[in-house]
């Protein structure tokens, strides 16, 4: 775990940084608020920490059309399910190559063959 930022949450190694069109989630680990101003008013607690790569087209200016929430590109953002939902579909609807990666829980078991060979 990395140290603690300085919302209170902790931020659990990610497996890789983020790239073009990318996004990726991490659990969330300590009770701190949303970083919406409306959710964080209401009490809502961190359910994941969301860290955007570049949205926007490879080549392409900081500026130019295409580009979404530059000012969150390879920043963790803690966020309840809500947030993390109403994000999600914005990101899709102007980025529709967006890949998330979850790492929010643990990993994977390794699949049985179901006894056949």
């Amino acid at each position: 775990m990395t140290p603690a930022r300085p919302g209170g949450y902790v931020v659990a190694p990610a497996p890789a940084r983020p790239g073009y069109d990318e996004a990726l989630l991490s659990a969330a680990d300590g009770a701190a608020l949303c970083n919406s101003r409306g959710c964080a008013q209401a009490g809502r607690l961190v359910e994941m920490i969301v860290t955007f790569g570049v949205l926007n087209d490879p080549g392409a200016s900081l500026y130019s059309r295409g580009a979404l929430w530059r000012e969150c590109w390879h920043k963790p953002v803690p966020m309840c399910g809500g947030c993390w939902e109403s994000a999600r579909q914005v990101a899709i609807r102007y980025r529709p190559r967006l890949a998330v990666t979850d790492a929010t829980g643990p990993a994977a078991a390794a699949q049985s063959s179901g006894g056949r060979q």
